[in-house]
This record gives structure tokens, sequence and C-alpha cells, in this order.
């Protein structure tokens, strides 16, 4: 009888640090982040962008000088989202709309490609996420709901500036997996491409993978445990959108960026969504490139490919 009481013990517990563990994941990974010097991020000696500081700051600057209004937007559920508005000097090209990553900021993740594409003549869409920066939210869902705040801007990017104008959808990160998994939504028709830089697959896989890395902690039962919390507090499930599910309805022209060095999202990932992919694709790789830096470390490649995708899908219809 004592042994049995030992083990109920035991099991309880194991219980409890589990349901720690996932009560841990939940508020490190799902609830919202504020960082006080949030556009300064770069500087930081841990972060990705630390190797491009001085372009980082150069281009920042170039951002604040450009953003002529903060754009409101409402979410399907009810959040004021909003996203920095950089209009194009002249007659504008179309319109590029850019998704930053989990945790970041748009004058961080886009803070390269923004002064690009604006000096291509594109007006520039910059989006605070739901639950980052200037936009509303308690919760991260990885793209389950994000996907449908990417579809309404670029609902409203096609009605401000023109449905006879080009729209290109891009994302970094969660950035990419919500343009992603926005792909197989109903998308305004002049939506013309998609630039999808390092994204994850599901939220239960890119977690999986950053628990086995940086915890050795294996799926089962963690995630188990941190799926039924995220659909009890936060409304969506780890397995709620696929981006492979997506892109096999997709029709939209699809252009795959990733850095070889990439030991965040696994360049595993986008090689299965580039096979998803039933539309016209491309996918670009960089050579010593870690999670995100494609652009920072080969900036005279992504700028070839990104201007040939856009010029060759501008002109399609």
């Amino acid at each position: 009888m004592t042994a049995v009481w030992v083990l109920l013990g035991v099991l309880a517990a194991l219980l409890a640090a589990l349901l720690g563990a996932a009560a841990f994941f939940f508020k490190f990974s799902i609830c919202r982040y504020k960082r006080e010097r949030a556009d300064e991020q770069y500087e930081e000696q841990d972060s990705i962008w630390n190797p491009f500081a001085p372009r980082m700051k150069e281009a920042q600057a170039f951002i604040r000088a450009h953003t002529a209004e903060h754009v409101k937007l409402t979410s399907f559920d009810g959040l004021a989202l909003s996203a920095l508005y950089l209009p194009a000097q002249g007659e504008s090209r179309g319109t590029v709309v850019a998704f930053h990553g989990y945790r970041s900021l748009a004058t961080i993740d886009f803070a390269l490609e923004a002064e690009f594409f604006h000096g291509l003549g594109y007006d520039v869409l910059l989006p605070y996420q739901r639950s980052h920066g200037e936009s509303q939210g308690k919760y991260i869902t990885y793209g389950v709901k994000e996907r449908f705040d990417c579809r309404d801007w670029a609902r409203y990017a096609a009605q401000r500036f023109g449905e006879d104008k080009p729209l290109f959808l891009m994302g970094i990160s969660m950035g990419a997996a919500t343009v992603l998994m926005a792909s197989g939504l109903e998308l305004p028709g002049n939506t013309r491409g998609i630039v999808a830089d390092c994204g994850f697959t599901t939220p239960w896989d890119i977690m999986a993978h950053v628990a086995r890395r940086d915890y050795r902690l294996p799926p089962f039962p963690l995630l188990y445990l941190l799926d039924g919390l995220a659909r009890l507090r936060a409304g969506f499930r780890l397995k709620g959108a696929d981006t492979r599910k997506a892109l096999e309805r997709n029709r939209i022209p699809v252009l795959f960026l990733h850095g070889e060095e990439d030991s965040f999202v696994p360049l595993s990932m986008t090689e299965e969504n580039f096979a998803a992919c039933r539309a016209e694709k491309r996918l670009y790789t960089v050579p010593g490139a870690g999670h995100a830096q494609s652009f920072g470390v080969d900036p005279e490649g992504c700028k070839r490919v990104l201007r040939e995708f856009l010029e060759r899908c501008g002109t399609q219809r």
C-alpha cells in the first residue's frame, strides 16, 4: 500500500511539473510581450539584427521620416490594429504590405527592406501584428488569427490604393506563416504575389522544435497541455492553421526565402511549404544567413530576386 501512495505522489508531482511547464510556455510564448525600447531591439547583444546595427539605424530613420500616417483597422474579432503607411514618391507602382515576426515590430524586421520597396516606387504598409506594438491584443496566435488580419489589411490596401494597382504580401518568420496561411483565404483580386521569408508550417511544429532545441523537452505531453491552455484562454489551437494546406489551395505566385544557417525555423519547413505550393513558385536560400537574416547577409541577391518577382508578377493578370 505504501508503494502505491509513493507512486501516486510521484505521478502527482510529475503532473504538477508538467502543468507548470505548460503554464510557463503559455506565458512566455503566447501572451503579449512589451519592450520599452522596441525600435532598438537590434542593439541587444543576442539580437539577430545586431550584425546589421549601423544599417538598421539608418533604415529606421528612413521609416520615421517617410511615415505619413498611422493607419487604423478593426480586426474581425474587434481589436484595434495599426500600421505605418509610407506613400510612394510620385506615381505608385503598387502596394507592399509587410508583416513582421514573433515579438518583433515592422520597424525592426522590415527596416532594411522598406526603403528598398519604397525606392522601387511602391506604397509600403507596415502593420503591427495583433498583440504587438501599437495594435491591441492579449495573445499571439502564430498566424491562426493573424491570417484574417492579413486578409483584412489586403482588402484595406486594395480599397484605398486602387484595385487596378498590384498588391504584394510579404512576411518574415511568423509574418511569413501569416501570409502563407492567408493565401488559402479569399484575397483581393489584385494580389499579385506573396513573399515568405523563413516561415514555419504550424504553431505546433515550431513550438515542438523550440521545446526540443532549447529545453530538451519532447512534444508529448507538453504540447498537448499547452494546446489545451491555448484553446481555453487564447481561443486557438496549435494546429488551427497549416501553411501547407493553405498553399495547396493557393493560386497566387510565391517567392520563398530562407537563410541556410537558420536554427530557429529550420530550412526544412520552407522546403515543405515550397513542395506544398501549387502556384507559381521560387525558392531562394542564402548561405551563411541565420534566422530572418537573408536580406541582411545577401542584400544584392535578395534585391535581385525580389525585383524580378515584383516586376514579373506585377504585370500578370
